[in-house]
């Protein structure tokens, strides 16, 4: 295992190769970097899961009263899932605020500069999925530490004001799925920060005979980020039917254990908290529920198209 950043951005776990098996990930290859790794006052830890030049998966944790800085970016759409306590996300060129709590998401889209708090006495962990890539290079941007939008910031630092958007609250449907919370596009152009609440997360069925409810956070072109819910009971055994992505997947474990089952190589993957689970392209997989109560994943899955 690694622990560099430097190394694995991009092929992690490390393969020699294109990754065309299931890969488990547990602490024996899930690897650590810091972010900024030149300004380690103002820093937060994180957990690589995974990292190819499609998508990558990694949780990261802020103590209370911590925050990292510079801002950051990326060449690709971000999305945080919050798995404990309440982060407050900052955009420094508009001035933007929002306290994101567990169980909720955020949308920042391709190059919109972040900044992450923790204004609580509780340490706060989100998952952060970031599609196509987490840096074009093996390097942290350093260009962004200018001025903030903060209370009280001079006027003359900044050309305009920020503009408004606010998107309909709507319920969604299936067909959705591809432009939510917006289309990917509208969302790059306006580089403004959007809130996934518990209410605005598109549900669908997932099955008919054997249902399984999918809450999408994220479902646009570069990405696809939500949860699996798998429930406990029944008169047989509660599984899905079968999965299948034509990008690469990834499970995180919340609730269960939830029991993973590959349909071509016959292997089973008990998919524990917060460990993790490598899915190659067009690789059709079950998931098996045989506690006594429900289960429930995280998953992320690449839509880039070149």
């Amino acid at each position: 295992m690694s622990n560099k950043a430097k190394a694995i951005f991009g092929n992690h776990p490390f393969t020699e190769s294109e990754k065309k098996e299931p890969i488990y990930m547990d602490n024996t290859n899930i690897g650590q970097f810091i972010y900024p790794d030149f300004g380690l006052d103002y820093s937060d830890l994180n957990y690589m899961y995974l990292s190819t030049d499609k998508i990558t998966v990694c949780s990261m944790e802020i103590g209370p009263g911590g925050f990292f800085n510079p801002p950051d970016y990326h060449p690709g759409d971000e999305a945080y899932f919050v798995l404990d306590g309440t982060i407050t996300q900052f955009n420094p060129e508009t001035g933007g605020c929002i306290e994101v709590k567990e169980g909720e998401a955020l949308l920042i889209p391709k190059g919109t500069l972040h900044s992450a708090y923790n204004f609580t006495d509780k340490i706060v962990k989100v998952l952060a999925v970031i599609a196509p890539k987490i840096v074009e290079s093996q390097e942290f941007p350093t260009d962004v530490n200018g001025p903030k939008k903060i209370y009280g910031y001079n006027p003359k630092d900044f050309k305009e004001k920020s503009e408004e958007f606010i998107a309909p609250y709507r319920y969604g449907t299936v067909d959705q799925l591809g432009e939510w919370p917006e289309r990917g596009e509208l969302l790059r152009e306006k580089k403004l920060i959007y809130h996934i609440t518990e209410e605005r997360k598109l549900k669908v069925i997932n099955g008919d005979t054997r249902p399984v409810l999918m809450k999408f956070s994220v479902s646009n072109d570069y990405m696809s980020v939500g949860e699996y819910i798998v429930p406990a009971g029944g008169v047989v055994t509660r599984h899905s039917d079968v999965i299948q992505h034509d990008k690469e997947a990834f499970l995180l474990g919340m609730e269960g254990p939830l029991a993973v089952y590959m349909i071509e190589s016959r292997e089973t993957y008990m998919l524990q908290h917060y460990e993790g689970l490598y899915i190659p392209p067009k690789t059709p997989y079950m998931l098996l529920n045989y506690s006594a109560i429900t289960a429930r994943a995280v998953f992320a899955i690449a839509e880039y198209q070149e």
